[in-house]
């Protein structure tokens, strides 16, 4: 009896493990295909062969949710559910796109970020995805293109094109190996440039000067920012930010009185009068010097006649005789003047 009861009480707590590891492979199941704290948005697709239940869904490669359930629509189109977790929001615009891990990895489903403001809600539906790519559609479409260059390089010309592509590569390596050579002895400019030390020492020379000068203009600015020197002076005092608007007031008044012909250069610049009397003017100096300029009158005689030149000449010989001739009768004329008052 002792041994039966201690194989019943054995084989009873085997059951009870039993069934307890059933119950928690099932809850761990339903927690790995429907997660906890997640809520659904669903996606359609026009092929998602290869994507399981449960697979992955990424946002920048990080995990941000599970798929959920597949379902076939009527309109022959996949109805995928997306288990996204609470605290990963899906912007209304975003992409759904059925990804592979590698070239034949499992598929997982990727999320790029729209740009919305608005997000979707339980239950919504991303308007925007992209199916999965078979290998064989991949297949299908680098077939052709095999097939002819298979046609273009059986041929007797494609061989021949195709052993002169072989040399022209040959030379072409040739010719850069020859160029390395030339560049890793320091010949020409460019070896000079990578092997030539005084090179750096110059650079290094200059990045020094560049900032040695960063640090004055620093300093400069600094000072500026601290109202120092005329130039500060300029941008921190305020008096001459008043004084530009004092002037600028005067200068507006000044140009309004203009405009309204105030004053005498606003009249100047308004009254058409002063303008007809100006050209009137002008008009007339106009023809005085044209009859000048031919002779007409006084004055045109007087510049144009050369006779006129020649009498004013004479006349001023006749008087300059008759002047000496006074100069001479004068002391004449004062001795006999003497003479007949001591008569008398």
């Amino acid at each position: 009896m002792t041994e039966r009861s201690t194989e019943i009480k054995v084989g009873i707590f085997v059951l009870i493990g039993i069934a307890v590891l059933f119950y928690l492979t099932i809850k761990l199941g339903e927690e790995a295909f429907t997660p906890k704290d997640s809520y659904p948005v669903y996606a359609m697709f026009q092929n998602v062969s290869g994507l399981l239940k449960g697979a992955k869904v990424n946002i920048a490669g990080v995990t941000v949710g599970k798929v959920g359930d597949i379902e076939l629509t009527p309109e022959g189109k996949a109805k995928v559910k997306l288990l996204i977790y609470k605290k990963y929001k899906i912007a209304e615009d975003s992409k759904a796109i059925i990804r592979t891990f590698g070239v034949l990895g499992d598929k997982y489903v990727e999320i790029e970020p729209g740009h919305s403001s608005r997000y979707l809600s339980p239950g919504e539906v991303i308007s925007r995805t992209e199916g999965a790519v078979e290998l064989d559609e991949v297949l299908s479409s680098i077939g052709p293109a095999i097939e002819g260059l298979k046609e273009i390089l059986g041929s007797e010309e494609g061989k021949q094109n195709l052993k002169e592509l072989v040399v022209s590569f040959k030379e072409t390596a040739r010719s850069i190996n020859e160029v390395a050579k030339k560049v890793e002895s320091g010949k020409g400019t460019l070896g000079r440039l990578l092997t030539d030390e005084s090179l750096y020492n110059e650079l290094t020379s200059t990045i020094k000067d560049i900032k040695f000068t960063a640090q004055n203009l620093k300093k400069v600015a600094i000072q500026i920012s601290q109202g120092q020197g005329t130039l500060g002076k300029l941008v921190k005092d305020d008096t001459l930010y008043q004084k530009l608007n004092i002037l600028s007031a005067r200068l507006t008044k000044l140009s309004e009185k203009l405009e309204k012909g105030q004053g005498t250069l606003g009249k100047l610049l308004t009254d058409d009068s002063l303008y007809a009397d100006l050209k009137s003017t002008a008009r007339s100096l106009k023809i005085i010097a044209q009859k000048i300029e031919r002779g007409e009158g006084t004055l045109g005689r007087f510049i144009n006649d050369d006779s006129l030149y020649v009498e004013i000449k004479k006349t001023l010989k006749s008087v300059n005789r008759a002047a000496n001739s006074v100069e001479d009768q004068v002391p004449i004329s004062i001795l006999g003047t003497v003479a007949g008052a001591a008569m008398k």
